[in-house]
């Protein structure tokens, strides 16, 4: 059973780098829908996203990118 720690910052983020507005469907496809939602809330909340018309499509803010770049100078094997 997936709960919204599964959806780390790191993961969501990463997504929304590599899938940008596709990011909902991919991890839609792995999580239920209602974890997708609470975990793009909590980061427009915290200022790593941010969206327009809908939640389903967010993008990066400048911290969201930060955060990103901080996380593969910590982990540079990882490919987000």
């Amino acid at each position: 059973m997936s709960k919204r720690s599964d959806l780390t910052t790191l993961l969501v983020l990463g997504t929304v780098n590599i899938a940008g507005t596709n990011a909902w469907t991919v991890l839609t496809a792995a999580f239920p829908a209602k974890l997708v939602e609470a975990a793009f809330d909590r980061e427009v909340k915290a200022g790593r996203l941010d969206y327009g018309v809908s939640l389903r499509t967010p993008w990066l803010t400048e911290k969201g990118k930060a955060f990103l770049l901080d996380a593969s100078s910590r982990n540079p094997g990882d490919p987000t």
